[in-house]
């Protein structure tokens, strides 16, 4: 449940901060491109996914990554992938708390997709976020 209302959180924070600066703003996506659009795809696009975590009774920490998607039939979407994965990067890093409960820890990983078809660009930037504590209930 906490992850799942992690990455709620910056689904919402990031429909905020892009809606303030960016024309278009990008849907924001949980997962993956919704079955009716894979075959005509909007972009940009941005889609959010849980990855790793790992932790222990004292603490834990989740990976998010964010995937970015842009269309262009010139390097100009090269130019728009980069200028969105940064403009994300920079929202995350200068907030780095959400909902006053989870924090991101401020690492971060960049990278362009070496695929690609001809006109689309695609890049990820993966996050490490902190999860709260899970107190025991029943003791022993």
């Amino acid at each position: 449940m906490t992850i799942t209302l992690l990455i709620m959180a910056i689904k919402k924070f990031l429909e905020k901060e892009l809606a303030d600066d960016m024309l278009p703003v990008p849907p924001v996506l949980l997962g993956y491109l919704p079955q009716s659009t894979l075959s005509n795809p909007v972009y940009p696009v941005i889609m959010i996914r849980p990855a790793e975590g790992e932790g222990d009774i004292s603490k834990g920490q989740i990976q998010i990554k964010l995937l970015f998607g842009t269309q262009s039939d010139d390097s100009s979407g090269l130019i728009d992938l980069i200028n969105l994965m940064e403009r994300v990067r920079i929202l995350l890093l200068r907030q780095r708390v959400l909902e006053q409960k989870y924090a991101m820890d401020g690492s971060w990983k960049c990278k362009l997709n070496d695929e690609h078809p001809s006109s689309e660009w695609g890049g990820e930037l993966t996050t490490t976020w902190a999860l709260p504590q899970i107190r025991q209930e029943v003791q022993m």
